[in-house]
């Protein structure tokens, strides 16, 4: 073979030699990019500090819902009925001249019961039971208990206990929702004081509101005469609680 030849051939295999190198550097490049792209859209892991936060304010009920009316027995359905309803027109008629308007007054049961005798085994019928009440919603305060026995006077005989609760209240949940926040931050601040790190901004946070109604004992209908009912509103408590995840 001539030195020509020979130098041709040389120049062939080295010529090979790198394109073989090149292709193979660009494919083990590609695969160290794909390694890479997938470790970076690995998110990163999120640490946070949770708490509860408490708040409540306390304020004096201006509304009042009594439940009220008539339950009558007697051996025939039909004088049940007409005894009941004319009791019950007597006993509205006495709330309205109270001051209180229709849309304050809704019915919410009515009812007709079989009273039965099953002492010999027969189950024999003896008579019916006719009731029907009503929520009242009384907005005056102060004339709860003038109200009510006024309404025994004109023949409820029937009362249930009273709730008292505050219309209006945005404002008051505000204020408490405000305190269950703060009571919020402050338990965070400590706990990353004592973790030893930055507290961040909140990253999420829940809320639960309450107000309890206020309940009074039924009314003894056998005491009515004896003078107005007294009645004490005591105070409604609207408590706030929130849940906050701060990061750090």
């Amino acid at each position: 073979m001539t030195i020509l030849k020979r130098v041709a051939v040389a120049a062939a295999i080295i010529a090979a030699l790198v394109f073989s190198a090149g292709l193979l550097a660009a494919l083990g490049g590609g695969g160290v990019r794909t390694t890479n792209q997938a470790a970076a859209d690995t998110p990163n892991t999120v640490h946070a500090i949770t708490v509860s936060g408490d708040g409540s304010v306390l304020a004096k009920p201006d509304t009042a819902h009594v439940t009220l009316g008539v339950q009558i027995q007697n051996a025939e359905l039909s004088a049940a009925q007409s005894q009941a309803t004319d009791q019950m027109n007597a006993v509205l008629t006495s709330l309205k001249q109270s001051g209180i308007g229709d849309d304050n007054i809704k019915t919410v049961n009515y009812s007709i019961n079989v009273n039965q005798d099953y002492s010999k085994g027969t189950g024999e019928v003896t008579g019916y039971t006719v009731v029907n009440m009503v929520d009242v919603k009384i907005s005056d305060i102060d004339k709860v208990g003038e109200i009510i026995d006024a309404a025994v006077k004109a023949g409820a005989n029937n009362v249930g206990g009273v709730q008292f609760s505050v219309e209006h209240m945005d404002a008051l949940v505000q204020q408490a929702r405000e305190q269950a926040m703060a009571d919020a931050k402050a338990k965070a601040e400590q706990l990353a004081k004592l973790g030893g790190v930055t507290l961040g901004a909140p990253i999420s946070i829940s809320e639960g509101t309450s107000t309890p109604p206020q309940p009074m004992a039924a009314r003894d209908v056998a005491s009515a005469g004896a003078g107005a009912v007294p009645v004490q509103t005591g105070q409604s408590e609207i408590t706030v609680s929130v849940t906050v995840s701060y990061g750090f």
